[in-house]
């Protein structure tokens, strides 16, 4: 078998963790090599999808729902939300031909945030102090993780004062980043400009919730627009978020940009392989020495590491890449006849989600505001967007979402609620081609912080090229409290149809669930049949060895030297209220402290 000359550092999948990590390390003179199982998804040999191209679908923030379905981006898991299949069929999205439910993931340069809805929203600080607590390392104490935060962030939506204030003197109260690689923008549609009965009704919703919410005695904040202002920020407090994109020029921009940005200062110390599928991890006498590869042709070699190897192939690929090579529960690994190199058990357990729920409103007329937007690369949105950066097409679709906290005694609120005009029910297959019908009204209810940690991921084969078994077990067949999880998303669904009130002169009927859905009863069976989640974590968790975890603070594999973990799946609890720009941050604090660890090796002459 080829072996091919050592890199510093070889890192395993180009998303949202293995590109931030891998672009610091070259900046900072390591030889990183990044190796991609997909290919670039701006690469017209991408092909395309319906009336545009797959370039298309990956740089128009309003395409992103295409960019999940579209060949040479999209890479379709079938998972199991419920062991027994009975309740797991009363799901309408379950395809018995696949025995699961659709969840979208991307295999191409810059993983999932080539097809995600680019939302911006900074963790709060009671993410990170868990982590503090549950090993004792004060570096991820919130106060120092907020650094990396501002460190990333290249804030172009608010007003300069702050930018300059922050560049003069060294000031930074609003907390937000200035010159950091991923560029933050506002949408600038023209919905306000056309659609006058919109803005009534945005008006009418606004208002409607604001006085429901403060009608159960809970606090409402209505200035708090900016959810990542840390300016006089009440994190108890619920209410109006207009959370930010990461776009540059109103263009989708993240890792991969971020990635090639690096590659092209330092060519000689950031190589990105692309199409190459790495089958298994090198492990000679408890130290990881390189991997094993696959090239497209089918051609197998090897790659050795200097220094060390770094595992970002997410929730789902870095358990399954762990347990090929050895690492992972021994009863498990005996099973498809792997020697063990380590064992641990909590390798492809604790898996986690976020439940969502839909409320879906046919509307009485189609939006003015979408009038001349066919969602194609011909039309008169498009143009606009192309030529001036401006219009629909700018926007992820979102209008607004609402803070809400399902009980008064939480601490922060754990329901978020998102305005959509369009058609939205979850994933299945060619699920978005609903974004074409314009004249619907979908609230998205999501709840963060759920309790339940008890799915997981499994071989199904020793092969490689066999995807994992990915079982959920949501509500009751897992762990924690899973009436208070369903009781906030039937809340979420309560909360919105009072806000819906307010618009009903505009809405025909809610088609789901359907306003003969009302008792709790039925509310609650309705949410246990029917919710869904994308945001999968905790598969390779930070923690004690003996206590389930598998990586240590510094992001290094127990009882196997010279291999890390960095993306989502190191996550002991999920955090809120999206992953994206929480894996970006500890991208950048896994940089700083392998650097360090690189550092200290040199002044010890190991």
């Amino acid at each position: 078998m080829l072996v091919e000359r050592a890199f510093d550092f070889i890192v395993i999948g180009s998303g949202a963790g293995g590109a931030v990590v891998a672009a610091r390390l070259a900046e900072h003179g390591m030889r990183v090599l990044v190796i991609e199982a997909g290919g670039d998804p701006l690469m017209e040999v991408s092909g395309s999808t319906g009336a545009m191209s797959v370039a298309d679908t990956y740089k128009v923030p309003a395409f992103h729902a295409f960019a999940s379905e579209a060949p040479g981006i999209s890479e379709d898991y079938w998972v199991r939300h419920y062991a027994d299949l009975e309740q797991q069929r009363k799901d309408w999205r379950y395809s018995a031909d696949h025995d699961g439910v659709l969840y979208p993931r991307a295999r191409c340069l810059g993983g999932c945030t080539s097809h995600h809805a680019m939302i911006v929203v900074r963790p709060i600080d009671s993410d990170w102090n868990h982590i503090q607590r549950l090993t004792g390392d004060d570096s991820w104490k919130a106060s120092r993780m907020q650094a990396y935060f501002e460190r990333i962030e290249r804030c172009r939506y608010r007003f300069f004062f702050w930018r300059w204030l922050a560049a003069l003197t060294g000031l930074n109260p609003t907390g937000h980043g200035w010159r950091g690689w991923m560029t933050t923008e506002r949408a600038m549609p023209l919905r306000s400009v056309f659609d006058w009965p919109l803005i009534r009704a945005l008006l009418r919703s606004a208002g409607a919730a604001a006085d429901t919410y403060r009608g159960v005695g809970i606090d409402w904040q209505t200035t708090a627009v900016d959810p990542n202002d840390r300016r006089w920020w009440n994190p108890g407090a619920g209410g109006i978020r207009v959370a930010p994109l990461s776009t540059r020029r109103h263009a989708r921009h993240g890792p991969r940009e971020r990635l090639l940005d690096v590659r092209r200062r330092f060519p000689d110390r950031l190589e990105i392989r692309l199409d190459t599928s790495v089958t298994r991890i090198e492990i000679e006498h408890g130290r990881a020495t390189g991997v094993r590869c696959r090239a497209s042709n089918g051609e197998d070699y090897a790659i050795r590491a200097g220094r060390e190897v770094i595992l970002a192939a997410g929730t789902f690929a870095s358990p399954q890449l762990l347990m090929l090579s050895g690492i992972g529960d021994p009863q498990h690994l005996a099973e498809h006849g792997i020697a063990e190199a380590a064992a641990l058990p909590g390798v492809g357990r604790n898996l986690q989600d976020r439940y969502e729920i839909g409320v879906v409103s046919r509307m009485t007329r189609p939006w003015k505001a979408l009038a001349g937007s066919a969602y194609t690369n011909r039309d008169r949105s498009y143009r606009w967007w192309r030529w001036l950066r401006i219009g629909n097409y700018t926007s992820n679709g979102v209008l607004f979402s609402l803070a809400l906290k399902s009980r008064a005694s939480l601490p922060s609120p754990d329901v978020h609620c998102f305005s959509l005009l369009a058609d939205f029910r979850g994933y299945y297959k060619g699920y978005s081609q609903r974004i074409l019908a314009r004249n619907y009204l979908s609230w998205v209810i999501l709840k963060a912080y759920s309790h339940n940690r008890g799915g997981h991921v499994r071989l199904r084969s020793a092969d490689p090229a066999i995807q994992p078994a990915v079982q959920f077990h949501s509500f009751h067949e897992g762990t924690g409290d899973a009436d208070a999880d369903i009781d906030a998303v039937v809340a979420g669904i309560r909360f919105v149809r009072k806000v819906a009130d307010s618009m009903d002169d505009l809405i025909a009927t809610e088609e789901t669930p359907g306003r003969h859905i009302d008792s709790d009863a039925a509310l609650r069976a309705h949410v246990q049949d029917n919710a869904w989640g994308h945001h999968a974590c905790g598969t390779c968790a930070i923690g004690p060895r003996e206590s389930g975890g598998v990586i240590d603070s510094r992001f290094r594999v127990h009882g196997i030297d010279g291999l890390r973990v960095v993306d989502a799946s190191v996550f002991p609890v999920i955090p809120g209220y999206f992953l994206a720009t929480a894996v970006y941050m500890i991208g950048e604090k896994a940089a700083d402290v392998i650097l360090e660890d690189a550092q200290a090796e040199a002044a010890t002459g190991r």
